[in-house]
């Protein structure tokens, strides 16, 4: 079994195309897992631009990208091919359908459909339209600099054109996987389709029918035992219950958190539990609130107090998406279900 870190990390990127590079331990696991083909290593053979260019190009109107919505499912952009290659020098977004339902923040966790397209080769990069795509957080240093300044503010609804510059981009390194050169200009039909507060209100017990019932033994580890209702499916929706209420500080967004754990798939087998590591059962550290775990865990464990014990089920939106995590035996079908003990933050 993978180090649980590596594992809770698997499916923090959840928009594939909307991270940027990095070479710190949680950002190289998202790209060894294949949850983010955006990702380039860093021995990575990059050309200086897919069209071979020595600069961006920044002569780029937005007024000359073509959006057909005629099918409403499967979107597409254009450019004129003596358009090309297309670049502006800063971000810049056109609205093409103002939205009126709850407003983006740099906190929220925002699910949005997207068209991404090559603007120095026009060429259509990838399209999240039909997909049941996971949430992304405003907060994550993951995300692409253009997509954060340009969402914040927006209200679910919003239709809209982004063009973005290589420094608000994937940056000098481009993404090669991608066919993204160091000199490319991205344009994006965004569609922003629910915002979610980064913090889940979590229940407290209730003797709920539709959760499972929860024990745990004393004892290094700590592994659950979780006792699912007959003839229940899960929850459709991310939701937790605390089970016991610490008296210790609020964990915040961007700490370190210690915790021990068991995930088990709902009504099925135990996928990780601390219990079985090879240290022996210690609590796992990692950070909370930044796109470094998966959602599900990022918006129901921020706000709790160290020394709660805390239930999650989560869907598999706000885990490990439609491609579920095939090293941990998860299908992307599969609810899951976390008991999490906080046990320090720092």
């Amino acid at each position: 079994m993978t180090s649980p870190k590596r594992l809770l990390a698997l499916a923090a990127l959840p928009i594939v195309f909307l991270a940027g590079c990095g070479n710190d331990d949680s950002k190289a696991s998202k790209s060894s897992s294949g949850s983010s083909g955006a990702s380039a290593s860093s021995n990575a053979s990059s050309p200086s631009s897919s069209s071979g260019l020595s600069a961006p190009a920044t002569k780029g109107n937005l007024d000359d990208v073509k959006v057909d919505t005629k099918d409403a499912a499967k979107p597409t952009v254009s450019i004129p091919k003596d358009k090309l290659p297309f670049g502006t020098s800063s971000t810049k977004p056109k609205i093409l359908t103002q939205g009126s339902g709850k407003t983006v923040g740099g906190d929220s966790y925002v699910k949005a459909d997207f068209v991404m397209v090559n603007g120095t080769t026009g060429k259509t990069l990838g399209s999240t339209f039909g997909e049941d795509v996971q949430p992304f957080n405003m907060s994550s240093d993951s995300n692409l600099p253009g997509i954060i300044t340009t969402l914040k503010g927006q209200k679910v609804g919003t239709k809209l054109v982004v063009s973005l510059p290589p420094k608000d981009a994937f940056g000098a390194a481009g993404a090669p996987q991608m066919g993204v050169g160091a000199n490319d200009n991205l344009v994006l039909y965004m569609e922003i389709k629910k915002v979610e507060p980064a913090h889940l209100p979590c229940s407290t017990p209730s003797n709920d029918p539709n959760l499972p019932k929860v024990t745990v033994p004393t004892g290094k580890g700590k592994e659950a035992k979780l006792t699912f209702p007959a003839g229940k499916k899960a929850p459709s929706e991310l939701t937790c219950s605390v089970l016991k209420q610490g008296d210790g500080a609020v964990v915040k967004a961007g700490q370190s958190i210690s915790a021990t754990y068991t995930g088990q798939v709902w009504n099925g087998k135990v996928f990780d539990s601390t219990e079985k590591h090879k240290d022996g059962g210690k609590p796992t550290d990692f950070v909370i609130g930044k796109g470094q775990v998966i959602t599900g865990w990022d918006r129901a464990l921020v706000g709790q107090k160290v020394g709660s014990r805390v239930l999650i089920v989560v869907p598999p939106s706000d885990g490990y998406g439609a491609q579920g995590n095939a090293q941990a035996g998860i299908k992307g079908t599969d609810t899951l279900t976390f008991v999490v003990d906080i046990n320090s933050s720092k």
